[in-house]
């Protein structure tokens, strides 16, 4: 058998292709179709993936007439979605996009990463994404439309180009230091900032996260996360193929589907996965979801990452359904990892883990000026250096020495575990979505009666954060929080990015400086979660030094665990 360096995303596939072409390598199981008594899901093979990757990797050269192009793609969780991705980042590099963002932020995100391509799900896809694309009106070279029905006018449908095209690779191999996909952080932002990431970096992570949970030709894999998330399109694809292992999707949107929510356990007990998972607000909700008899005993795990997952839901999550929950703490940055809980190691809901095979890890100082020299114990600003990390943003900007500086706050501990106790930044993170509260507060500004804002997150049991948005009023005008939503949500497209909460203040708390102090907004914003939930509560809120949230003066059980649940420190 032919032995092949495993180096690239072409490298991988073609090994996969060679030691086992029969094998599945992708199922789709839409719950709409299914009926559990015979309906046989999309199924491809290992050796069906190379052949339509490297074909359509041709027709991406021969659209573009670059040899390496960068193809942007606005694809939901579909097997030519994973097709279309793949062929990206073997013909040149992959741009995924949130597909749920608005025209304005889809061509802004284009434009950053150069495309040249535009894949989009076509005009019979359930999600809309074609017209956001053509309101979009990129000046790109071609346009591919992936779903069956016949394509849009002047574009090309996915499947003609596969078959049409040639199945060995034709010009340039790609290289393991070569450029594979272009991600746009920060999720909701104006200004999108490209993360450029290497084969080596990629495939450095995607090992990485293979090897400690042990990924191999018996795993099967639910991928639940959206392919424009690192997560989704390298760590639980990737790496699964790595491994000749299978990789499920559950219906085109996963866990944000309500039918695959409802039926989940019916699901997975017809899939037989080894491993499933979802961001921490979809466990959450599946805590509601109860098994009626269905026999999940195929599973071995559960996965989650994208945000923080609060402790109690954890072992809550792991107490009805007999799965522990291993995290994936990652970044963009570096890959999609930083740390996880290795198998056969019982994860510890305080922590996320060991860091990744050749990474390092380090605890900076934290100030006003940011991060500072190492910490020797306690907590501080999370930085590391890894073949996973990037070399600094498309635009400029990056890495001191090859030390990443998260932002994050952490503690490590003399066994090599990792906690993550809060953030240094203010990105909301809600239910795994990035959001720039400047973004908020640029929409919320252009209200009449508003005189000043600030958005941050505040605590919450299913999400993990949402935006909390703090205003003050014009002298003589009066506005509502009613009235003030319905101007937001007139003005921010994505859902992700509108206020949970809007809270009038006379003023916003400042810094000595005259600078919006965020950091008491959040313990404000962690007290309205507190008395929402708690009507009765009479106890005390503190700030540690590294902003998080402590709260003194309970004795009472059942709220000592709704302010667990909310993810809150107890003294």
């Amino acid at each position: 058998m032919a032995r092949f360096m495993t180096d690239t995303i072409l490298s991988i596939l073609r090994a996969g292709a060679a030691a086992h072409p029969e094998a599945t390598a992708l199922r789709f199981v839409d719950p709409a179709e299914l009926d559990f008594e015979g309906s046989a899901p999309s199924i491809v093979t290992y050796g069906q993936l190379l052949e339509r990757v490297v074909a359509l990797a041709n027709a991406y050269r021969t659209l573009s007439g670059k040899e390496r192009p960068v193809v942007s793609l606005l694809i939901p969780s579909t097997i030519d979605g994973v097709i279309a991705l793949l062929a990206a980042e073997v013909a040149g590099r992959a741009n995924p996009i949130n597909h749920f963002l608005a025209p304005d932020e889809i061509a802004a995100a284009m434009a950053a990463a150069g495309a040249d391509i535009a894949v989009a799900h076509g005009a019979g896809g359930a999600q809309g994404v074609w017209s956001r694309l053509e309101a979009a009106a990129p000046d790109v070279r071609a346009r591919i439309a992936t779903d069956r029905a016949s394509a849009p006018t002047g574009a090309h449908a996915l499947r003609d180009l596969l078959r049409t095209h040639p199945t060995e690779l034709q010009g340039a191999e790609p290289q393991a230091d070569d450029l594979a996909a272009l991600f746009n952080t920060a999720g909701t932002t104006g200004r999108p900032k490209i993360v450029p990431l290497t084969h080596r970096n990629l495939l450095a992570a995607a090992s990485g996260l293979s090897s400690a949970w042990a990924l191999g030709p018996g795993t099967r894999i639910v991928n639940a996360l959206p392919l424009f998330h690192v997560a989704g399109s390298n760590l639980l694809l990737t790496a699964p193929l790595l491994a000749g292992a299978e990789v499920q999707m559950f219906s085109e949107a996963g866990l944000r589907s309500p039918l695959v929510l409802a039926r989940h356990w019916e699901i997975v007990e017809h899939a037989r996965p080894t491993i499933i998972g979802g961001i921490p607000s979809s466990l959450v909700a599946l805590l509601d979801i109860p098994l009626k008899g269905a026999d999940i005993s195929s599973v071995r795990f559960c996965a989650t990452g994208g945000a923080p997952m609060p402790a109690i839901a954890a072992a809550q999550f792991e107490g009805m359904f007999g799965l522990p929950i291993h995290t994936i703490y990652g970044m963009t940055e570096a890959a999609g990892l930083i740390a996880t809980a290795p198998l056969g190691v019982s994860p510890d809901y305080a922590t996320v883990g060991r860091p990744a095979p050749q990474t390092e890890l380090r605890i900076l100082e934290y100030g006003e000026n940011g991060a500072g020299a190492p910490v020797n114990g306690g907590a501080g600003v999370i930085a590391l250096r890894g073949p996973q990390v990037f070399g600094g943003y498309l635009d400029g900007g990056g890495l001191a020495d090859g030390w990443l500086v998260t932002g994050d706050m952490g503690v490590l501990g003399v066994d090599g575990t990792l906690a993550v106790t809060g953030r240094a930044k203010d990105i909301i993170i809600r239910s795994g979505n990035n959001i720039d509260p400047s973004v908020i507060e640029e929409a919320a500004g252009s209200h009449p009666a508003i005189a000043t804002c600030a958005a941050v997150a505040m605590p919450d049991r299913y999400a993990g954060e949402v935006p909390a948005l703090f205003v003050t009023l014009h002298e003589g005008r009066a506005s509502d929080p009613e009235a003030i939503g319905e101007h937001l949500r007139q003005r921010l497209a994505e859902p992700h990015a509108r206020p949970a909460h809007i809270i009038v203040v006379p003023e916003l708390p400042l810094t000595r400086v005259g600078k919006v102090f965020r950091v008491e907004l959040r313990r404000m914003a962690a007290q309205h979660a507190l008395r929402t939930a708690l009507p009765e509560f009479d106890g005390a809120l503190s700030l540690g030094a590294d902003g998080a949230v402590t709260v003194t003066g309970i004795d009472c059980p059942d709220a000592r665990r709704t302010i667990q649940e909310l993810g809150l420190r107890i003294a």
